[in-house]
């Protein structure tokens, strides 16, 4: 898991705690992250109607839409308890 999830605790057994609390809480975790995937994928289709084009400040939307996915990113990236940093 990455270690931004401890870097505020103080010690070690806090930091365990919380890690098993952490591990404890894995399956409300895919549940977000599936969730999480339904909102990317409602997001791709909404980029790819032609209706979307027909928004006068089609830019911004797409800056918008662009700031959204990332931040969908961010926060997928975050619940991924198997990865390492």
């Amino acid at each position: 898991m990455l270690t931004v999830w401890t870097k505020n605790l103080k010690t070690k057994e806090e930091q365990d705690n919380f890690n098993n609390q952490l591990l404890g809480a894995r399956p409300v975790l895919q549940r977000l992250h599936d969730l999480l995937n339904e909102k990317e994928a409602e997001l791709d289709r909404s980029e790819r109607t032609q209706k979307a084009y027909e928004n006068p400040n089609w830019a911004y939307l797409q800056a918008h839409r662009n700031g959204c996915a990332s931040m969908l990113q961010g926060i997928k990236d975050l619940i991924n308890l198997d990865q390492q940093r």
